[in-house]
């Protein structure tokens, strides 16, 4: 078996499999919301500091043909890409990339970059007024700030501040950028997330990038480390889809695309996946969800909605279930299956449950699902 990261290998968790499953309680989850596609990184010709290629003019036409509902903007330094005409929150992303240095408290210098991704364009400007020592912000719709070295504990600070202000924090292209072994040092807490699938498009080649990010993952959820994963083609030239998120959305805006990512409610990829852990007693644990064992509990998964990328019906595909010891559940797959359903008894003792579908000749990733993490 194949696998997004060629030197990794999986141990078997083998979980019996429901024989006639009531998907109602997933059905009822996902009810209202449909399949959109989206990057929440790239950039944009914007003026100003901006260092994309593509305006946001061309961008935005350049999106239907992509089969792309929205994309993150999210220039340098500046906040005026948000305040273009054309800038709409049903298309874009309120959000910026910043870049840290750490000092201080740590062995050496490290730095990292970072998304901010908020529900509402005023929310980033609250954010950088909130640390003028770090950002030293004007304001005002050129909206210019710095990066300023600073320690760990401040820049946690900020991560703090974003999500209280019901944004998003990512820790950009990880693997790329930050220079260390330390699995905490690319830990920014809790319901953050890293970038998994990295201008990683699903080809036959793969990317190293992407499967260099996903051992960091899988490290870091074996860690007990709750952090989600999204996917990225970090695009500062041509509009690309090689880096397509798939979120179940119940509006297009970009409220709600901050509203999944923050909640670990969407998968990296391709291919929609949906995915709830239900009780006897009716109660249900969305992907990105926290829930405690009980007895009687069962994992539903529906893989649906292929994005026009993936549209071949032939492409052999592989669907994985994956508890922290190994594989729980796994079956061939094409596009021509889709949706696709199964169910699976959950045992005892496992720190969470996820979801992928890989290409069952390369490894290549098709979707990469949040985990479900139990507890108890």
């Amino acid at each position: 078996m194949k696998h997004i990261d060629p030197a990794m290998t999986f141990e078997k968790d083998l979980h019996s499999a429901v024989e006639t499953p009531d998907f109602t309680a997933l059905d009822r989850l996902y009810s209202g919301r449909c399949a959109k596609y989206g990057d929440y990184h790239a950039h944009s010709a914007s003026g100003g500091t901006s260092d994309g290629k593509t305006t946001p003019e061309e961008w935005l036409s350049a999106m239907p043909a992509l089969g792309i509902d929205f994309i993150g903007l999210m220039d340098h330094r500046q906040v005026r890409h948000q305040y273009l005409d054309c800038f709409t929150p049903e298309h874009f992303l309120f959000g910026t990339e910043p870049a840290s240095i750490w000092v201080g408290d740590v062995e050496k210098k490290l730095v990292c970059h970072y998304l901010m991704i908020f529900p509402e364009r005023e929310n980033l400007e609250t954010l950088l007024a909130m640390f003028p020592d770090v950002y030293e912000f004007e304001g005002g719709v050129e909206g210019h700030f710095a990066y300023k070295p600073i320690t760990r504990k401040r820049f946690l600070e900020i991560k703090d501040a974003v999500l209280s202000l019901g944004g998003a924090f990512v820790n950009a292209h990880p693997m790329q950028q930050i220079e260390s072994t330390k699995l905490d040092d690319f830990y920014f807490g809790a319901y953050t997330a890293n970038e998994v699938i990295y201008t990683g498009a699903f080809s036959a080649q793969g990317n190293p990038h992407t499967a260099a990010n996903y051992r960091l993952w899988t490290e870091m959820l074996s860690a007990g480390m709750k952090v989600y994963n999204t996917a990225t083609a970090d695009a500062h030239g041509a509009p690309t889809n090689s880096g397509v998120n798939t979120v179940y959305a119940a509006e297009a805006h970009c409220r709600e695309y901050v509203k999944r990512l923050r909640a670990g409610d969407l998968n990296a990829g391709y291919i929609g996946l949906k995915m709830c852990i239900g009780t006897p007693g009716g109660g249900v644990t969305p992907m990105g969800g926290t829930t405690s064992y009980r007895d009687g509990m069962t994992l539903y998964l529906r893989a649906d909605d292929a994005h026009p990328l993936l549209s071949s019906p032939d492409v052999p595909l592989r669907l994985d279930i994956h508890s922290d010891r190994g594989i729980v559940y796994s079956a061939p797959l094409t596009t021509a299956c889709l949706p696709f359903s199964c169910a699976v008894r959950v045992e005892p003792g496992r720190k969470f449950y996820r979801a992928e579908i890989v290409c069952e000749e390369t490894g290549a990733p098709a979707a990469i699902g949040n985990p479900i993490w139990m507890e108890g």
